[in-house]
């Protein structure tokens, strides 16, 4: 059987790729469909969370899975409100919002370092979630993996967007979200080595991954979609949410067909 450590670097390569997509997409596309690609990325989230990511750590780790995934949502329902909003706010970077300049005036240049401080934790805690992931099964970790690269696309176009308001070149900031995507790499071997140190690491680590991506899908995404002003931008908000939650459970079944007919 292939290790599991394979996979594991293969979706943060994966989710790599996805964290440069936004210098790749024209503005123009991404103001219309920038809200699919939220609601897509909150049907992703959430249907990982209940369909595999809680599941799978309830398994492993037992009732005290709940009592992790609760821990990392308060903390993160806390640490929101004494630092302020999330800091990715999708719709307020998006290239034609009425925050976004279009060049005309630049962001400061202080929400550089910031900005890529807090995705480089982000992305510390996406790798850490898929090691993690892959380790408990190869279903969760496909679901997890999933779920990581549907918010890396919002999340990191709308980074993109403000990196290139600051008045940074397309080249610039494809460099600057490149070099914090590497950052993933870290988590992901952390889990690793610490889970043959810590008995039951990969289930807690799961637990907590299942709080935070509750959280971020159900507080942090759904509701920016109710601010979607364009009327066809707004069009594409429930078919993209259906599309995540679909692609995440078709990948569950599938991955389980497939282990039935090699098991």
């Amino acid at each position: 059987m292939t290790s599991p450590s394979l996979f594991i670097w293969l979706a943060v390569l994966a989710d790599g790729l996805a964290g440069l997509a936004g210098g790749l997409l024209s503005e123009r596309w991404l103001k219309r469909h920038l809200a699919a690609l939220v609601a897509f990325a909150a049907g992703a989230l959430i249907g990982a969370v209940f369909l595999e990511i809680l599941p799978e750590a309830l398994a492993v780790e037992g009732p005290g899975a709940f009592r992790w995934a609760l821990a990392s949502f308060l903390a993160l329902t806390l640490l929101e409100w004494f630092l302020g909003p999330h800091h990715h706010d999708h719709s307020a970077h998006a290239p034609g919002h009425p925050h976004h300049h279009d060049g005309a005036v630049k962001a400061p240049s202080t929400v550089v370092p910031s900005l890529l401080a807090a995705d480089a934790l982000h992305n510390i805690g996406d790798g850490a979630a898929v090691a993690a992931a892959f380790l408990v099964s190869p279903q969760a970790g496909v679901a997890t993996a999933l779920a990581v690269i549907a918010h890396e696309l919002p999340q990191e176009v709308g980074d993109y967007a403000l990196l290139r308001a600051t008045g940074l070149s397309r080249a610039r900031s494809l460099l600057a979200l490149g070099g914090v995507q590497l950052t993933a790499v870290a988590g992901a071997g952390a889990v690793l080595l610490g889970s043959r140190w810590v008995a039951g690491l990969e289930g807690i680590i799961l637990a907590l991954a299942g709080g935070t991506f509750l959280y971020i899908g159900a507080t942090d995404l759904l509701p920016e979609l109710r601010h979607t002003a364009d009327p066809r931008s707004a069009r594409g908000r429930l078919p993209g949410f259906l599309l995540g939650l679909a692609l995440v459970a078709m990948a569950g079944v599938v991955e389980r067909h497939v282990l039935g007919a090699h098991g």
